[in-house]
């Protein structure tokens, strides 16, 4: 009651007060009110800067590329003859082995060429006939008149016509048989031809592509029309990857390779580095300079039949695995203080102790990896705290950590 009447009276008071001393009167509540929420109420101070621990960890070296999967080893068969495709008996993914015929092509020309050259293989064999018949009549007659010519039966001119006439029908003989040789091997090219009307698989394997169809024509001259492409063996495959000049120094054969497709967004694959081609290709971008690439195979193993030639894999190849080395986030190379105006030329991290203020050591890293960069020399020690960030909207962030082929500016 006593509390009721209190309020009453000072209710009273202040509507008895002129305007401009309510307005005062109500300008010192609200400074005290203030006064009292800033000293007694107030959050603490956010800090300055942000920071990581340095800690010891695992880390891995990671080499990113990609390329197509293909069938370790591919036969192209092609037409040595010309002539039109009757009939093919093979399509896409047919399964062939070796001997399986293919396809046909009209062997009406080569039949007939291989005709007329067997019929010349005849003629000419009963012209080396006929010629060794004379050829044998003229060796027989010179040695008859050799004798006569002895016992001074016949003259010397008689025995020089028998001569000469031996020396004719050797020299016959000697054309009846090149020309019975050069019969055969138009035969037998011929017949080579009319083996080829029928394309025969060479190799067991599958069919992956199919470039005729029946009723075209081919003609075979300087290149080999191409009919069909096999892939050996489907269960076992590699990829192709194109690896940049920088990273190719990394990798060696038998590293492993982990690599992603498209068509199983949900599953890793892994691989093993066979060779690593030093032939390179070069190309030159918009800016003038030139990009040098190597190619890295990597065997893979399809006995599950999911790959198929063509698929792009992209791949990370694991070069080199650390444990147990000391590590940072790659955010704390990147960072510089916004009021720090000093440029520098070697790699550092900026520490953050209790009641200091940041300061520099120059560092020196190792692998650098998707998120920490290992440290392996310098004035840092595990568990000391490194500044990644600054809380406010000045801090500067410069990408100077070194990267794979290159390098920036150093703060």
């Amino acid at each position: 009651m006593k509390k009721e009447n209190l309020f009453k009276r000072i209710w009273k008071k202040f509507k008895s007060l002129s305007w401009w001393k309510k307005l005062l009167l109500l300008a010192v509540l609200l400074g005290a009110a203030y006064f009292v929420k800033a000293h007694f109420f107030a959050a603490p101070a956010a800090p300055k800067f942000r920071t990581a621990r340095v800690k010891k960890g695992d880390i891995v070296e990671m080499v990113e590329a990609s390329g197509p999967i293909n069938p370790v080893n591919t036969t192209t068969v092609g037409a040595l003859v010309s002539g039109e495709i009757l009939k093919i008996l093979v399509d896409y993914n047919t399964p062939v082995k070796k001997g399986d015929l293919m396809a046909v092509i009209d062997p009406t020309q080569t039949q007939a060429d291989y005709n007329q050259a067997e019929a010349s293989l005849s003629s000419a064999k009963e012209n080396l006939a006929a010629a060794k018949i004379s050829y044998d009549l003229a060796k027989l007659n010179r040695s008859r008149y050799q004798e006569l010519y002895a016992k001074e039966y016949v003259s010397k001119s008689n025995l020089e016509e028998y001569e000469l006439a031996y020396v004719n029908a050797k020299s016959a003989l000697n054309s009846a048989e090149s020309s019975v040789i050069q019969a055969q091997a138009r035969l037998d090219s011929a017949k080579k031809d009319l083996d080829n009307t029928q394309i025969i698989s060479p190799i067991d394997g599958m069919v992956l592509s199919k470039s005729v169809s029946e009723g075209q024509s081919l003609t075979s001259g300087f290149s080999t029309p191409e009919l069909f492409v096999l892939a050996q063996d489907l269960t076992k495959m590699q990829i192709e990857a194109k690896v940049s000049e920088a990273d190719v120094v990394k990798i060696k054969e038998g590293q492993t390779a982990d690599f992603t497709l498209d068509g199983y967004p949900d599953e890793k694959f892994q691989g093993i580095v066979r060779q690593v081609r030093t032939n390179y290709s070069a190309s030159s971008n918009s800016s003038s300079s030139t990009n040098t690439t190597y190619t890295v195979v990597i065997d893979v193993n399809n006995e599950s039949g999911k790959f198929m030639p063509g698929m792009t894999a992209t791949i990370t190849i694991r070069t080199q695995d650390k444990k147990g080395v000391l590590l940072v986030p790659n955010e704390a190379l990147r960072f510089s203080p916004s009021t720090n105006m000093e440029k520098y030329t070697t790699t550092g991290l900026w520490l953050l102790e209790p009641g200091a203020e940041p300061r520099r050591v120059d560092v020196k890293i190792g692998i650098i990896g998707a998120d920490k960069t290992e440290i392996t020399e310098g004035e840092v020690e595990d568990g000391q705290r490194v500044i990644v960030r600054e809380n406010n909207t000045a801090a500067v962030a410069s990408n100077n950590m070194p990267r794979p082929g290159g390098g920036g500016r150093r703060r």
